[in-house]
């Protein structure tokens, strides 16, 4: 049996117990360890051997590092002479094998060790959490303005929804993380206070955490990127999925280059760094460049024609006619209209909690356009939803000082509560209509007459 594979490993400092421990079973099975990564490893088949792993920490070591230190080396050469034999590193990670027999101890002072790992993680880990932790935190923060400048936007729109619940489940796990190193440190200072060692981290709580976490993650990473193959398109998202694999080859190439060109730590992180800012920032520009101006959307309906219609002298412009069945038309309240250029959209979402329909008959813009039609048509599953949904459509935005909802006599509608818009005073055709179970929302350009409500509410 020979060749090698690879494995998907997510490994913690201040766990280094349960990786060794890890490793171990995989000797036993015939894999041994060859290259570690941030979370692809290499392991080399062979035959099932007992093994014994020890997971070190050396606070010099890095990956942007052009080879190993002269204080390394000294390291490695008191593990040989221990009877540790060097395998691989990652950062500050060394990894060595022993015979099982009792090798000579390699590390003995619990104190120096734990130091040696809070050097690595406060040069590593903490800093990558708390920038990564800023950043949720920041995404977090604009999906909660999302919801409170429209929350039936938000509550109707399932990708908002999941993708919030993505940023929220990461903070979660993010904090999660940090707390349980915090507290792993201090149970450690005080276990060897007392002439004890370093405590476990770990065990069956911590697993079935990450085990959550990776379905959580998993599921609405999978649930976004099928949505966005039918709103975008199925090449689209490729790229998007293959954006975050191209990253990490072009940035560890680019590591690796600068390293054989014996170039300073600093010098290869802040070049590899940067090239890597660079290709995500281009390669987001390549894809929404195919997107916007290559025309990548699918088209989910089929549309009646493509007009070019003459905006003025100097413009023309492309318009899409829809014909999509609507329940109320323009033309059901004031007859057939002599125009041939109106495109009628059904446009529908729906989550757990909140469903929304809206209806629009558009015109091509002109001076001499007929009048046009939208109404949405919500329905709220919970009665914490409704009561949000119609506190936020009574609630006039500050820049429509001039505009005011005038409650009106609900059984003109059939309605436990209706109201119309006024402007300085003056009734229009904007109107909010509670029943129980729904709420509409109907703009005209005019106000309604007794005959057309009576063909609104059939």
């Amino acid at each position: 049996m020979n060749g090698s594979i690879k494995k998907i490993i997510n490994f913690r400092f201040d766990r280094y117990e349960d990786m060794e421990l890890k490793l171990e079973k995989l000797a036993a099975k015939g894999l041994f360890l060859e290259d570690c990564g941030p979370y692809l490893w290499t392991f080399k088949k062979g035959a099932p051997k007992n093994l014994a792993y020890t997971v070190t920490f050396f606070p010099e070591g890095s990956v942007f590092n052009p080879g190993i230190t002269d204080n390394q080396q000294t390291y490695f050469d008191y593990a040989k002479a221990a009877g540790y034999h060097f395998v691989t590193a990652f950062n500050q990670m060394q990894i060595f094998w022993s015979e099982p027999d009792n090798p000579i101890p390699f590390e003995t002072d619990p104190a120096e060790k734990l130091k040696n790992i809070k050097r690595c993680m406060n040069k590593s880990f903490l800093p990558s959490t708390i920038v990564l932790l800023v950043v949720l935190l920041f995404n977090l923060i604009v999906q909660f303005n999302s919801f409170r400048m429209d929350p039936i936007e938000f509550l109707s729109n399932s990708n908002q929804l999941v993708s919030g619940l993505m940023f929220l489940a990461f903070v979660i796990y993010q904090l999660y993380i940090l707390i349980s190193y915090l507290s792993w440190i201090h149970r450690s200072e005080k276990s060897i206070a007392t002439g004890g060692d370093l405590v476990k981290n770990g065990g069956r709580a911590a697993r079935v955490v990450n085990l959550i976490f990776a379905a959580l993650i998993i599921t609405t990473t999978s649930y976004l990127l099928l949505s966005l193959a039918f709103q975008i398109s199925w090449f689209a998202i490729l790229l998007i999925v293959v954006q975050a694999p191209l990253q990490m080859v072009i940035f560890s190439s680019s590591i690796n280059y600068l390293k054989s060109k014996k170039a300073s730590a600093l010098k290869n992180k802040v070049v590899s760094v940067a090239l890597l800012f660079l290709v995500n920032f281009s390669y987001f520009g390549l894809i929404l460049n195919l997107v916007v101006d290559h025309g990548m959307n699918p088209v989910h309906r089929t549309p009646v024609r493509t007009v070019q219609w003459t905006l003025n002298d100097a413009n023309t412009h492309e318009y899409t006619l829809y014909r999509d069945d609507i329940p109320l038309t323009y033309e059901d309240l004031y007859g057939q209209v002599d125009y041939d250029y109106y495109s009628y959209q059904r446009e529908s979402d729906q989550t757990y909690f909140l469903s929304k329909t809206e209806y629009r008959q558009d015109s091509l813009p002109a001076i001499d356009s007929p009048p046009e039609i939208h109404y949405e048509i919500l329905e709220p599953k919970f009665d914490f939803v409704y009561d949000l949904v119609q506190n936020h459509l009574r609630e006039v935005p500050t820049w429509r000082d001039s505009v005011t909802n005038e409650p009106i006599d609900n059984q003109i509608f059939n309605t436990t509560l209706a109201y119309q818009s006024h402007y300085d005073g003056t009734p229009t055709g904007e109107y909010l209509l509670l029943f129980e179970k729904k709420i509409v929302v109907l703009t005209l350009t005019e106000p309604l007459n007794l005959d057309q409500i009576q063909i609104v509410k059939e």
